[in-house]
């Protein structure tokens, strides 16, 4: 595999794993204790 491939590939998937990691940090989300009790107290 030619090494301009694997920059490539390899800058993808960094990409990849951050648009995800920023789009799941910024969906508010319940924990599980909120989900046991109704999300009121």
């Amino acid at each position: 595999m030619p090494a301009w491939l694997e920059v490539l590939l390899n800058l993808s998937g960094y990409a990849g794993f951050v648009a995800l990691a920023t789009r799941g940090a910024a969906c508010p989300q319940d924990t599980a204790d909120d989900e046991a009790y109704g999300s009121k107290r």
